[in-house]
Formats: C-alpha cells, sequence, structure tokens
C-alpha cells in the first residue's frame, strides 16, 4: 500500500464511521490503560482481534483487482489503462463487473471494502504531513499527553484543562467517563476528576476536565 501504509497497524479502521472507529479507539484506549506488562499487551490485542473485520476471499479476479488498485492510487480510467497497458475500453467495461462483485455503489464505495478487506495492498498513498491530532498521535501519543495534563490539573485543583479534539461525540464522551471513572492511569482514583465532553464553536469535540481531589502532601511539595 505504499511507505505510508506500511506504518500502519490497523489500515482496516480507516473505513470505519464515526461511531465505528470511536467504538474502536474507546476500547484500544481502554486495553493500554493497564500496567506496562503481558496483561496490557494482551487486552490490547484482544480489543483489535474484536474489532478487526474477518478475513473474506477475494471475489475479483487479479485484473479487477489491478484495475481497482489504480482506482485506489487516484488514477483515471485512461490513466488506469495506460500503467495497465490495456484499452480504456477494457477498464470502462471491467468496473461495473467490479462493482457488482463487491456490492459497491460505486468506485470509492468499492474502494473501501477492498481496503477493509485487506484486498488492496500495493496503492499508491501521498505521504500525510498534516495527519489530525486525533489519528498522528495513537494511544501512547494520548498517554503522555494525559499524564502531562493530569499532573497540570494535580497542581492547580479546579482549574479546567481541554482535552482533544475527539473524532465524534461519542469518542469524547467515552473518554470522559474514563477519566471520571480513573480507567485512564493518569487520572486514578476513580473520582478525582471531573469531565464532560463539550462541543466547540468550531464544531470539534473535547473534554473538559479538571481535578476535583484534594492533593496529597507529595503533589503538594511537587508543586
Amino acid at each position: 500500500m505504499g511507505a505510508v501504509a506500511d506504518r500502519l497497524a490497523f489500515p482496516w479502521a480507516r473505513t470505519y464511521d464515526a461511531d465505528q472507529l470511536a467504538a474502536f479507539i474507546e476500547d484500544l484506549w481502554g486495553a493500554a490503560s493497564g500496567d506496562d506488562d503481558l496483561a496490557t499487551l494482551d487486552a490490547i490485542e484482544k480489543a483489535v482481534t474484536y474489532h478487526r473485520p474477518a478475513d473474506v476471499p477475494c471475489p475479483l479476479s487479479d485484473r479487477e483487482l489491478e484495475i481497482l488498485t489504480e482506482v485506489a492510487s487516484g488514477e483515471t480510467r485512461d490513466s488506469a489503462a495506460r500503467n495497465l497497458g490495456i484499452s480504456v475500453e477494457s477498464v470502462r467495461g471491467r468496473c461495473p463487473q467490479i462493482f457488482a462483485r463487491l456490492g459497491a455503489r460505486n468506485a470509492p464505495h468499492a474502494v473501501a471494502i477492498a481496503m477493509r478487506h485487506g484486498w488492496i495492498d500495493d496503492a499508491r498513498v501521498p505521504e500525510l504531513t498534516d495527519l489530525p491530532t486525533r489519528i498522528a498521535q495513537g494511544p501512547m501519543g494520548w498517554h503522555l499527553i494525559y499524564q502531562a495534563r493530569a499532573a497540570e490539573m494535580r497542581k492547580q485543583p479546579g482549574m479546567t484543562v481541554e482535552l482533544g479534539p475527539y473524532g465524534s461525540q461519542n469518542g469524547a464522551r467515552g473518554a470522559a467517563r474514563r477519566i471520571r471513572k480513573g480507567q485512564f492511569r493518569p487520572f486514578r482514583p476513580a473520582g478525582a476528576f471531573d469531565a464532560r465532553q463539550v462541543r466547540t464553536d468550531g464544531g470539534q469535540w473535547i473534554v473538559r476536565a479538571s481535578y476535583t481531589a484534594t492533593p496529597t502532601s507529595t503533589e503538594k511539595a511537587a508543586s
């Protein structure tokens, strides 16, 4: 799938709708919030296995898969035909067959179905240099951010800190719930932090959180 795709651990998750993606990320965060040991790694593996689509045999012929790969790479029918050394008529004639075999409504739908099942693995994907924060950071990145924000809030009880943005309302709501329940390690024990999901004027979902417990003597000394 190219240089970028080779580094993707969950390429199939990129075809999920907002609710599916939020559910997957929430479960992944929850699994990754344990101790740094094999039990946490096993929990992450189970979360990934639960959300990963089951393997399904590809119903396309080799030529049809080549054409769909060209489409996934952003090629037109003319450029796909040139790249494959076949006629434009051949590409045009095979596209309806490809859509029918995949149960797809159109080319983007066909590409999404094929990529979700891992049938396309060498599409030419351009480098993405400005991924949204919520995608680029990943679970470990979020853990480090949570750790830093929690430390800030512990030093100033009652101070509100914004976290996010999240991919959806469900994602923000789930993160807020886990913060309140102490399911993210930096926010333990349960009940030490208050957190609520909020939609910004720009339409993004964030979490506003604050430390509501009494600082310990260790925290007071550190501040």
